[in-house]
């Protein structure tokens, strides 16, 4: 019975265990190399039940993040999630999973893998219209998941967010224009300021993502050929490429209590390096910046 106990899917390394993702990504993969596009996964039944969300997890040695999490989860939000997909990335790093209101699956790795793979992973298991993406990381004070429903019920929006804060009630930068090499050194030479871009973002942060189940298949899910970074970037790329919008949501909004690795860790470092520069080499981020350029543009001549 749903929410008696945690359902264990197994060992993600057996050959059997997310094999629609498996296919994906050497399309994927064969796909770049050819020029063509990527494509999707048939993870998805062409019937799936309507309104409900599966929330995908993954822990990273995150068990007292994820129980808070989940906890508010349960307590504020039980009528929206209609399945919870909790992921080991590392061992011993799950909270107590008993008595929740909705049904729960675990995939543990026998390795660690990257967000996109663990992500995509997390949809191979779900049936629902809706899938959301949630940081470990963040606290819920309401239920956010019904005005994220009623923005994606226009199909011109593709990928929605609550409004995210910091610990201190400040607005976080989430919601942000694209990423470009002066952009970064910007940043990290605090040149401009850190702010939100709430009307019309280019991209937003994988911090809390929902989308419509269809949406994410037809995209392919996350690309795995980014490890830790850039996932956000590419995906927000590849839906506005495809006609889709990039909405935050002021009406709700959740806390996010960073965990900033690559500011303290080399190893994390090297892996944020890696990613923007395969995002700033790919066609997604040569064709987003010049249908960018060719909003601008517009929007200029009607000024």
């Amino acid at each position: 019975m749903p929410g008696d106990t945690a359902q264990a899917v197994g060992d993600t390394t057996r050959a059997d265990q997310a094999l629609p993702f498996a296919v994906h990504d050497q399309d994927r993969r064969r796909g770049a190399a050819a020029g063509g596009e990527a494509r999707a996964p048939q993870a998805l039944a062409s019937a799936v039940p309507l309104g409900g969300f599966t929330v995908s997890i993954v822990s990273h040695g995150q068990a007292e993040l994820c129980a808070k999490l989940i906890d508010d989860l349960a307590r504020r939000a039980a009528e929206s999630v209609a399945k919870l997909i909790l992921t080991e990335n590392v061992p011993k790093s799950l909270p107590p999973l008993e008595g929740l209101p909705f049904p729960v699956e675990v995939i543990r790795n026998a390795h660690p893998k990257g967000f996109g793979e663990n992500h995509n992973r997390a949809f191979a298991h779900s049936t629902t219209a809706y899938f959301a993406v949630l940081n470990p990381d963040i606290r819920i004070d309401a239920d956010p998941f019904p005005a994220l429903r009623k923005h994606l019920s226009d199909p011109q929006v593709g990928i929605v967010a609550p409004l995210v804060r910091e610990a201190d009630g400040t607005i976080a930068d989430f919601a942000r224009p694209l990423v470009s090499p002066w952009e970064v050194l910007r940043r990290r030479l605090n040149v401009s300021a850190h702010e939100a871009q709430l009307s019309h973002p280019d991209w937003i942060a994988g911090i809390f993502l929902a989308l419509r189940s269809r949406d994410y298949e037809g995209l392919g899910g996350f690309d795995t050929r980014y490890f830790l970074y850039c996932e956000d970037i590419d995906i927000c790329a590849r839906a506005r490429l495809r006609g889709l919008r990039l909405e935050a949501v002021p009406e709700v909004s959740v806390t996010h209590i960073a965990q900033r690795e690559s500011h303290r860790s080399l190893r994390y470092l090297r892996h944020h390096v890696s990613s923007l520069l395969r995002f700033w080499t790919s066609p997604p981020y040569r064709d987003y910046r010049a249908l960018l350029r060719t909003e601008a543009a517009k929007l200029a001549k009607r000024q």
